[in-house]
């Protein structure tokens, strides 16, 4: 952040100054877009194309260049849209404090119920058919 003398620019405050960001975003501008101004700030126009890289929707298998033909065939089949949010990403985990002794007695439990017959297999067969 940084500030410019230019007082002839008519986003400068009072005593002519304005700030490094919004003079070169002023001085981007082209002439028709400066007549477009509110006082001395500009109106500023957004526009969202629809248009986008060609993206398989999972619903039905095609590939779609429009995010609203995207939109209508996601809602179509009863589905929702799950953005690309990496909130959850950068959230750091909590470190899981690991017990020496723990780990140790744990695999020779294991150890000890394979060796004397416990069928793993079948017994994550049986679970799985119970749910």
């Amino acid at each position: 952040m940084g500030l410019l003398y230019k007082p002839d620019c008519p986003w400068s405050d009072e005593k002519g100054f304005i700030e490094k960001f919004d003079w070169y975003a002023y001085k981007s501008m082209h002439t028709e877009d400066k007549r477009m101004m509110i006082g001395n700030k500009p109106v500023v126009l957004y526009y969202n194309p629809d248009g986008m890289e060609p993206t398989q929707n999972m619903c039905d298998g095609k590939y779609y260049t429009s995010k609203k033909k995207f939109r209508n065939t996601t809602k179509a089949y009863g589905c929702i849209e799950v953005g690309n949010e990496t909130a959850t990403l950068l959230k750091p985990r909590k470190p899981i404090k690991l017990d020496k002794r723990q780990r140790k007695e744990d695999i020779k439990r294991a150890i000890w119920e394979l060796k004397n017959g416990r069928d793993i297999k079948t017994e994550v067969k049986e679970a799985v058919s119970k749910t």
